[in-house]
């Protein structure tokens, strides 16, 4: 069985922002959540300046303008088109991988790499990545995900660091405290402190039994693991069961053509992560929102979709049927629900699809990503775009709950 590496990006959202921005490169740099919260991330030098993750921007406004930080609102369109070059790159390199999360993956390793020297083809692979997206990373690698999690740590400062010699993990144990162990929370880790086990050696140390008399078989499980004994192999990554994206206004909309034009950008945008994800829809539903009553209908698609004229035509539709003349509408939105993979699409004996709709998607975002952010866009979204100064928060994805159907 070979080796497992973990693949980390430092400081992921920051470093998407100095890809465009190389004269930030020492500058100390966080990112905010939507609606700029709360930091999110952080490069070294703000880290040194003592701000936290998490921390509340208001409360540190002041002491960010004093030591000169700069501030980004986050941007996860972007940082989801990075993620996605760089998790391509890593699949060419393994043989098999597992998207733990945006900005990390567990990669399989060969047990022969034909001669290769280890660290020497893992620092070659985090120079590739840098090299080809701007985005540096770092390597931790064992013979479990639960030490390779542990190793991703260290490398941070390194580049790479290979825990797999049990003489090293032994040493390196001793310095990790309990709650710092990957699945160990912190009532896992209170009840352990509370037998004495401080340290990731101490409790790799314990009798598996007695672990999983006192806490089952998960921690069983990470016994074994930290011992170097796989028990939790890679996955496949789950594909999303819906794509939503939605925005509030600053100030009210009235007029429909305006609605539809910020439903039509919406749209476009959902349907570009669609195909990005090589995901296909099925379903569509629209929703207004005035005060706190939102109205919503949806429709189903009879052949699964990521066309962006297609989507905007049933979009458009559906607004038709529950716009209401009068209203204060402050939010609108679309979900893209029921979604199937591309290879696994439903072919339509009575809908064959033209295949020069799918090469005009592709080009449209290859255009896109190679000049810029809607370079290229669709008529029905607006030219001038004037409603985009009536939006006052991040177009996001969020869960808003629909309440009211047509």
């Amino acid at each position: 069985m070979g080796l497992i590496a973990l693949a980390d990006c430092n400081n992921f959202y920051v470093s998407c922002e100095r890809v465009f921005r190389p004269k930030l490169e020492t500058t100390p740099l966080i990112v905010l959540s939507n609606q700029d919260g709360c930091v999110v991330s952080r490069s070294n030098e703000a880290k040194e300046l003592g701000i936290k993750m998490g921390e509340p921007y208001f409360l540190i406004r002041e002491f960010c303008e004093r030591h000169k930080v700069v501030v980004f609102s986050s941007n996860f369109s972007l940082y989801r088109n990075f993620s996605k070059r760089v998790m391509d790159i890593l699949s060419m390199h393994a043989l098999e991988m597992e998207i733990y999360s945006i900005d990390e993956a567990f990669l399989e390793y060969p047990e022969d790499l034909d001669g290769k020297d280890l660290l020497k083809e893992s620092f070659l692979l985090c120079e590739k990545v840098k090299r080809w997206t701007g985005i540096p990373i770092s390597l931790g690698i064992a013979e479990t995900k639960t030490l390779a999690k542990i190793a991703a740590g260290f490398a941070k400062k390194v580049g790479v660091f290979d825990l797999s010699g049990k003489e090293l993990q032994n040493d390196i144990l001793k310095q990790i405290p309990i709650g710092e162990v990957w699945g160990i929370g912190r009532r896992i880790a209170k009840t352990l402190m509370s037998m004495g086990i401080r340290t990731a050696f101490q409790f790799k140390e314990m009798d598996p039994s007695r672990v999983r008399a006192k806490l089952g078989v998960v921690g069983e499980r990470i016994v074994w693991e930290l011992r170097g004994l796989r028990c939790s192999e890679l996955e496949e990554s789950q594909p999303k069961k819906s794509i939503r994206v939605s925005r509030s206004f600053g100030e009210i909309i009235q007029k429909k053509e305006v609605l539809e034009e910020v439903l039509s950008t919406f749209i476009s945008k959902g349907a570009e992560r669609l195909r990005s994800e090589k995901n296909l829809a099925t379903e569509i539903t629209v929703f207004i929102q005035e005060g706190f009553e939102i109205t919503c209908l949806s429709e189903k698609i009879a052949v699964p979709t990521s066309d962006t004229t297609y989507l905007l035509q049933i979009g458009k539709h559906i607004l038709a049927k529950i716009f209401e003349q009068g209203k204060r509408y402050k939010k609108c939105g679309v979900v893209f629900s029921q979604l199937v993979q591309e290879n696994e699409e439903i072919k339509d004996l009575f809908s064959p699809k033209n295949p020069k709709r799918k090469l005009l998607m592709e080009t449209i975002d290859e255009l896109n990503s190679r000049f810029g952010k809607n370079s290229l866009f669709f008529g029905a979204v607006g030219m001038r775009k004037k409603w985009k100064e009536l939006l006052h928060t991040e177009m996001g994805f969020d869960h808003l709950p629909l309440v009211k159907t047509v």
